[in-house]
Formats: C-alpha cells, structure tokens, sequence
C-alpha cells in the first residue's frame, strides 16, 4: 500500500531524495528560505530568556545583554558573565589565564587616566557596567566611594609632582586633571590648609618623610 500524501506541504513543494533537499518548483531552496530568519529569532528568544532571569539576580549583565545584537556580541556577554573567554579565543591555548584582580585593574586605570577628568561614567564604560552597579562595585572593592578615592589619588599625586619636581603648579593641575590651575589650588587648599605653593616652600626645607600630608576633615 503506497503512503496517502501528505496534504500539509505546499503546492510545489517535491522531495529530491538524493540530494536530500527540499526546494520551491521555482528553483529557490526551501531551506535557505526557512534558516536565515530562523537564526536572529533564536537568538532573540535566548536573550530574552536570560535577560528575565539576569534582572533578578545581575540587573548590570541584563542591561549589557538588552544591548546584544549579534550572535557574537551575545558570546561575549555570556563568556563575560561566566569567565569563559577561552570559548571565544580557543586557539589561544592558555584557558587558565584570567584578568588581574578588579582592584589591580581599577586602580591601573585611573593611574592612566588621572590626567583626562576622570569620572564614574567613564571607569564604568572601562568596565562595561552601568554607572549605579559600578558604583557600588567600586566601594565593595576599593573600601571607599568613587569620590573619596578620586580625591585621594589626586591629592597623593600633586603632593609628590610639588615635593619632587619642578613641575609649576599650572602642569601639575593637568596632569591630575583639573581643567586650570585656580580649580587645582582651591581644591589643594581646601584639602591641606595650603596653597600649593606654602606646601612646596614649606616641604623643600624639610626631609620628605618629616610629617605626613595634612587633611581637614570636612565631615
């Protein structure tokens, strides 16, 4: 008994057995027809699976994952979120090496960029986070806010620029940021109790480690 046909395929639809294809009687493949749109809606569908579960648990990869738009941006965010650079770059061979610690990388950073007006949109874009989840990271990491250790830094910088070299207050200013000198000293000032001039005059005459940097506590 023959097989009854199979009334579900479209008019103009045969089997070529040997070359185990279908195709159209208009010569087009039907399987080129059907996987090329497949691929971005499966894509879509993945994402929007692990979107919704990534908003409860890490709201920052879900934002980075809401951005994907290509099947290798998806692999990106996921060997990110997992760790798992080794899937991308197999050929590397090293798959046990891995970045340095956050802090170590934090810190390199604003060493680098110290001098540009470093902010927090900018070191979250380094990072890939979202300026809120970065924030927070950057405390849990560094003990202190973005703000405070910002501060810090710059001050530990323009006090060894002033004791060391003979950088005038205007380079100094730069190079830690500050878009003139008058900002830089209003800011050095307030820290110490100094202009940046007294600091130097008063430090020259005195062995680098006689004292430590005076700070006001502005709490």
């Amino acid at each position: 008994m023959s097989p009854e046909p199979d009334i579900t395929q479209p008019y103009g639809v045969h089997h070529d057995v040997g070359a185990a294809s279908l195709t159209y009687s208009s010569g087009m493949g039907f399987a080129s027809q059907m996987t090329k749109p497949a691929q971005p809606i499966m894509l879509a569908r993945r994402i929007h699976t692990l979107t919704a579960e990534l908003s409860r648990y890490a709201p920052h990869w879900a934002d980075r994952l809401a951005q994907v738009k290509s099947e290798r941006e998806f692999l990106e965010v996921i060997s990110g979120l997992f760790n798992l650079a080794h899937v991308l770059n197999p050929a590397n061979g090293d798959t046990t090496a891995s970045q340095p610690p956050l802090s170590t990388r934090i810190h390199e950073f604003m060493t680098a960029n110290l001098h540009k007006g470093l902010t927090l949109k900018l070191l979250s874009q380094f990072l890939g986070y979202s300026e809120k989840y970065c924030s927070d990271l950057f405390h849990s990491t560094m003990g202190e806010s973005f703000s405070t250790h910002l501060k810090r830094r710059r001050l530990e910088t323009a006090s060894l620029l002033l004791q060391t070299t003979e950088k005038g207050v205007a380079e100094i200013a730069t190079a830690i940021g500050f878009c003139d000198q008058f900002a830089f000293s209003h800011f050095f000032k307030r820290a110490t109790g100094q202009s940046p001039i007294q600091f130097r005059s008063e430090r020259c005459r005195r062995p680098l480690k006689s004292r430590p940097i005076p700070t006001r506590d502005h709490s």
